[in-house]
């Protein structure tokens, strides 16, 4: 459908392939953000393409009774054209109904392409009316003994290096019978495969927390991106 004319009805039209792979790719996100909060949490991706089938993605569809292939609703065309005003693209938090008696804590973002122009909407509709037990089992893991999993959240570029580094350093003490330096080109070569290295000082960093120069760092890179690390990985561990 391509409407003609002024306000949000005016940007109804046939997207080009890039559009409709960035929408393709915002439903991903929706996926991971009812992953996030649960049963409750219903996301929506709608696409200004067709306002009659706007919605290309749904999570948790439950929570209002919509599937994918249904219309835009009139007050998103609203959060538009007041984002469009505001000249801003996050719209919320607002608060809404449904014919059924939930009550829902909203947001919405517009979503842009390259080339700035509007061509769809996030939109994250959580059920507070929810039963609070119900709500905290959905938050909650589901499987009993889940792994906690140990995440750190460094505040600056360097700790992330030294905590990477700490971390490196207690996985490879388990092994045994290995020689320092075998250890050191270990510890550099996982290093190497997380990244650490194009961090800024990320070479000195470690080769000052391994008692050895920058210039030792850097061969034990050469020869892991020779490939001769993974193959001393090999004869160390066969």
């Amino acid at each position: 459908m391509t409407n003609k004319g002024n306000g949000p009805e005016a940007r109804a039209s046939a997207f080009a392939q890039a559009d409709r792979e960035l929408l393709s790719g915002v439903g991903v996100i929706a996926q991971g953000i009812a992953r996030q909060f649960g049963e409750y949490c219903e996301v929506v991706v709608h696409s200004l393409e067709n306002y009659e089938n706007s919605i290309v993605a749904l999570e948790n569809g439950q929570v209002t009774g919509r599937s994918v292939g249904g219309p835009m609703t009139d007050f998103a065309l609203n959060v538009l054209e007041r984002c469009d005003q505001e000249k801003q693209d996050v719209y919320g938090v607002y608060y809404t109904g449904t014919e059924t008696g939930k009550n829902l804590k909203s947001t919405t973002i517009v979503i842009r392409n390259l080339e700035g122009r509007p061509i769809g909407l996030l939109c994250m509709n959580f059920d507070i009316s929810a039963p609070f037990a119900k709500l905290m089992e959905s938050l909650l893991p589901q499987v009993t003994g889940t792994q906690k999993i140990s995440e750190h959240f460094p505040l600056t570029p360097k700790d992330l290096v030294e905590t990477s580094f700490n971390e490196v350093v207690e996985e490879i003490n388990r092994k045994v019978g290995i020689s320092p330096i075998q250890k050191n080109k270990l510890i550099v070569e996982e290093l190497y495969k997380r990244g650490i290295f194009n961090i800024k000082n990320g070479i000195d960093i470690v080769s000052e927390k391994l008692g050895v120069s920058r210039y030792t760092v850097y061969n034990y890179i050469r020869e892991v991106k020779a490939g001769l690390g993974e193959n001393e990985r090999e004869k160390l561990y066969t």
